[in-house]
Order: structure tokens, then C-alpha cells, then sequence
């Protein structure tokens, strides 16, 4: 067996499902040199329950289990999206393609070359990380329908300051005054008033009764 690559698996989990003890044992043993936690299972139903308990990030499952066969554990893990790289010892090319139709990440034929191995897996784990990222970023970002709502609620708050503003603007502007009336009758006059009034009246002309009418006269002559 080669050494092992220069990574980190940190953290990190994986699950190994495979019938035979050996290569149960040899991979496990060198993914948990190089810092992972390792889930071991020796049958594809044992696989999935160790899956549903454990959540590991990813799956190294063989294709020929003693229950049931690979693909149909990879289509039963399908539903959790899980990352699964799947090994046999009978390289097939349509059990190839039916195997990344079902969602594997890899198919790899046995004997298992291990640096290739952790580069699958490590290419795995950044599709993983870049989905729980993608999910990280939608949970902040509002919806349509979010941003639709909180549009609306803005704007009905708005129309209610504005409508509130005029109201209250409303209440302190002053009252318009109206202009009195002037009355259409004149007040009748009081004695004091009567008096200056009779004294600043223009007098009227006099007639001059020292000069004979006109043709008076000559009505005298005659």
C-alpha cells in the first residue's frame, strides 16, 4: 500500500461500505491516518442506517454488497443528496453510467489506487462545501415573495406618516378670520356729534337782496 497523501481530513467523516474485511480494514485504517473519522459497514442495509445515524460527508461504497447491491444503496442515499464514490471490481461502462445517473460522484475500479482515492474525495467534500455555502447565502437573501411583502409594508407605513403629517399640520395652521360686515345703516348721531358736523358744514350762499331783480328796473321806468 502507498503512503499517504499529503492531506487532512480534519473534521471531516467518512463512511466506508464494503463485504469484505480487508479492504473494510486497509481503508479504513488509512483515511483515519490522515485525520478522518471513519464509519465502517458490511452491508448495504447497515450502510444506510450508518448513514441516516452518522451523516458523514462521504460515502465509499462498493457495488457487490452480501443484501443488497450498490446502486441500490446509492439510489435509497440519493434522497439525503448524499456524496458517494463507488468502487468495484467489475469496471462495466453501462454500470458506470447508471451510477453517475443515480448521483455518484466517482466510479472507480478496484484495485484502488489510494492518492487517486482521497482526490476523489477531497473533490467531493468541496462540492459539499460549496452546496451547504449555497444554502447559507439563500437563507440570508430574502425571497421575491419576501421582498414583495416588505416592499408593501414600507410604502403603507410611508402613506401613514404622510397622512399623519397632514393632520397634524392641519390642526396648527390658524383660523382663517373673517372680515367683519361694515353695517348699511349709519348709527344715529349724538348731540356732541351733531354739533361739529353743523359747524364744519359748508354754509349755503346767501341770496342779495340790495340789488334789484332783473327787469325790475326797467318795469319802473316805464
Amino acid at each position: 500500500m502507498t503512503a499517504p497523501a499529503q492531506t487532512s481530513g480534519q473534521g471531516r467523516r467518512i463512511l466506508i461500505v464494503d463485504d469484505d474485511e480487508a479492504v473494510l480494514k486497509s481503508l479504513g485504517d488509512y483515511f483515519e491516518r490522515i485525520g478522518y473519522a471513519v464509519v465502517r459497514a458490511t452491508t448495504g442495509k447497515g450502510g444506510i442506517t450508518a448513514y441516516q445515524q452518522q451523516q458523514p460527508d462521504v460515502v465509499i461504497l462498493d457495488l457487490k454488497l452480501p443484501d443488497i447491491d450498490g446502486l441500490q444503496v446509492l439510489e435509497a442515499l440519493r434522497q439525503w443528496r448524499a456524496i458517494v464514490i463507488l468502487l468495484t471490481g467489475y469496471g462495466d461502462i453501462p454500470t458506470a453510467v447508471r451510477a453517475m445517473q443515480l448521483g455518484a460522484e466517482n466510479f472507480l475500479t478496484k484495485p484502488i489506487d489510494l492518492p487517486h482515492l482521497v482526490a476523489s474525495v477531497e473533490r467531493g467534500l468541496e462540492k459539499l462545501d460549496l452546496r451547504r455555502e449555497n444554502v447559507r447565502l439563500r437563507a440570508l437573501v430574502p425571497t421575491t415573495g419576501k421582498r414583495l411583502v416588505q416592499a408593501g409594508v414600507t410604502l403603507v407605513l410611508i402613506a401613514a406618516a404622510l397622512l399623519i403629517g397632514r393632520l397634524i399640520g392641519g390642526l396648527d395652521q390658524p383660523q382663517s378670520q373673517v372680515p367683519a360686515i361694515a353695517p348699511t345703516r349709519q348709527q344715529p348721531q349724538t348731540e356732541q356729534e351733531r354739533r361739529v358736523d353743523s359747524l364744519l358744514r359748508v354754509p349755503s350762499p346767501v341770496p342779495d337782496t340790495t340789488r334789484p331783480a332783473a327787469g325790475a328796473g326797467t318795469a319802473k321806468r316805464r
